[in-house]
């Protein structure tokens, strides 16, 4: 089994990326770990041109977002590109559409109040959440789910809060330390397993 897990590099002005990091923590043997730019369009056709090349049971895409206080499996992207900062190239998007022939939303497809609720039962905070914003994690997301849309392959992405290493620059801003993270996407990873058993 290949179980394909991306996560970003460091954006924002941040000098580390707390999925990034969590991911590199992650010991599975079915995970194949890859790293993408904050980069509009880019980061969408790279893991697809991996997922190509990787033929993976599973994706689970990684990103930030600071400000959350819980470990959130995303339940839907958008077909929107629209931030009020541009990506690491400079690039800002005001209303672009992803794909101006796609559909409005699309659906994850691995599980994630299974993924919510197992996480909250290991005593770590997790939720399940409706906005995958607008930025690039959403565009990375609508990507994939859209690329696997015929395809028995469960895809979906999971936002992490800020870690505990961001604090000062995030003062009271609810934080996590990384090895919790990466061990509430170990379980993820875990539950996607046990969804591609039970369909088999």
């Amino acid at each position: 089994m290949k179980i394909l897990v991306s996560a970003f590099e460091p954006f924002g002005g941040e000098s580390i990326n707390p999925a990034l990091e969590a991911v590199a923590l992650l010991r599975d043997a079915d995970v194949v770990k890859l790293t993408l730019p904050v980069r509009y369009a880019e980061a969408a056709k790279i893991i697809c041109a991996e997922i190509d090349r990787l033929e993976p049971d599973a994706v689970i895409s990684v990103g930030q977002a600071g400000g959350r206080d819980a470990v959130t499996p995303e339940r839907q992207a958008v077909n929107e590109r629209s931030s009020a900062a541009p990506d690491s190239a400079g690039r800002l998007c005001q209303g672009e559409k992803i794909d101006p022939e796609g559909e409005d939303r699309l659906e994850s497809t691995f599980g994630a109040e299974q993924i919510a609720c197992a996480i909250n039962a290991s005593g770590l905070p997790a939720r399940v959440s409706d906005s995958a914003g607008t930025y690039v994690c959403n565009d990375v997301m609508y990507s994939v789910l859209a690329k696997l849309k015929h395809k028995k392959v469960p895809a979906g992405f999971i936002h992490l809060p800020f870690c505990t290493g961001q604090a000062t620059r995030h003062p009271g801003a609810f934080t996590m330390e990384i090895s919790d993270m990466a061990r509430a996407l170990e379980i993820a990873v875990a539950t996607v397993k046990q969804i591609i058993a039970a369909q088999q």
